[in-house]
C-alpha cells in the first residue's frame, strides 16, 4: 500500500482569551485552550462514504481505520494507494484493479452514538465473525491500562475535551491516540494495528469513552482480542459481545473493572 501523505500536522488546539472565570467567589479574565474541529471526507474509488469531525492528527490511521472498523474491507492488502490532501479535508483511498467494494454495502440509515458530526453513508451487509479468543487476559493489563490514561492523556489534560485508545500487547501500551470523539480515537488504533501488521486478536484496545453496539460492532470487525473502558456499556453492547466472544471489561479504573464477558 503507497501512502502519499501532503498534509502537514498543526497544532490541535488554540487559545481562546479573555475568558471569564468565577471561582470562590472572585471573577478574572483568563485564556484557556480548546481543542479545533477538523473535517475529514473520506472516498474509497472516488465514492464518498463517510465524513468525519475529528482533530487534525494521524489521518492516514483514522481512514484506514474507518474502513476495517465499519465492516468496508478486512484485508488492507486490497488497497493499493492512500492519498491524504495538503488540508486533509480529503482522504482518497484506491483499490487494486479489479477489486470491488460497493457490492458489499448498502446505504446506510444508522444514526451513530457519537457526540459530534459524524456521517457513515454506507454500512457493511457482511457480518462480523465470531472471534476465537486466544488473548489470555489478566489483571495486571487492565490495572496497566488504567494507569496508562491515568498518567499520560497529554491533549485532555490541556482542554479536558478528547477521548483516548490505547494499544496494548504483550505486557505494554504500544502507543495511544487522541481525538474529539471516542470513535475516531479508536479508528486511529485500528488503523494503526492493520498499516503495521499486527495481529489484532493479540491486541487489547483500551477506550476512555462508553461503549455501545456501535464501539462493540468496531472490535469485532477489526477482530480484536480484548475491548476495556473506563466507561459503561449498555444491555445491547454486552449482549453483542457475548454472542461474537468479544472479552469486554468496562468501569476499568486503577483500582478496579468490571467484567462483562472474558473467557479465561
Amino acid at each position: 500500500m503507497k501512502i502519499k501523505n501532503l498534509y502537514k500536522e498543526k497544532s490541535n488546539t488554540e487559545f481562546e482569551k479573555n475568558i471569564l472565570h468565577k471561582e470562590n467567589g472572585e471573577l478574572e479574565e483568563v485564556s484557556t485552550e480548546l481543542l479545533v474541529e477538523h473535517y475529514t471526507t473520506l472516498y474509497i474509488n472516488d465514492v464518498e462514504v463517510a465524513t468525519l469531525v475529528c482533530t487534525g492528527t494521524s489521518i492516514v490511521e483514522l481512514a484506514i481505520g474507518r474502513i476495517i472498523s465499519e465492516g468496508i474491507m478486512s484485508d488492507i492488502n486490497l488497497i493499493d494507494n492512500i492519498y491524504i490532501c495538503e488540508h486533509a479535508s480529503r482522504a482518497r483511498v484506491y483499490l487494486k484493479e479489479g477489486v470491488d467494494f460497493i457490492n458489499n454495502l448498502n446505504k446506510s440509515t444508522d444514526v451513530a452514538s457519537c457526540c459530534q458530526d459524524n456521517k457513515s453513508y454506507f454500512k457493511s451487509t457482511i457480518l462480523p465473525e465470531k472471534l476465537k479468543n486466544i488473548l489470555t487476559l489478566s489483571d495486571e493489563d487492565v490495572f496497566a491500562l488504567a494507569n496508562a490514561f491515568a498518567t499520560d492523556s497529554k491533549i485532555h489534560k490541556m482542554t479536558s475535551g478528547t477521548h483516548a485508545a490505547y494499544l496494548y500487547k504483550d505486557g505494554k501500551v504500544i502507543i495511544s491516540f487522541e481525538d474529539i470523539g471516542r470513535h475516531n480515537a479508536m479508528d486511529k488504533i485500528i488503523g494503526y494495528i492493520y498499516i503495521n501488521d499486527i495481529r489484532p486478536e493479540e491486541c487489547i484496545v483500551f477506550t476512555t469513552g462508553r461503549v455501545p453496539v456501535d464501539m462493540v460492532r468496531k472490535a469485532l470487525y477489526a477482530k480484536l482480542g480484548a475491548l476495556v473502558s473506563k466507561a459503561v456499556p449498555t444491555v445491547d453492547a454486552v449482549a453483542l459481545a457475548k454472542e461474537y466472544n468479544l472479552n469486554l471489561i468496562c468501569r476499568a479504573w486503577q483500582d478496579s473493572f468490571q467484567v462483562f464477558n472474558k473467557s479465561m
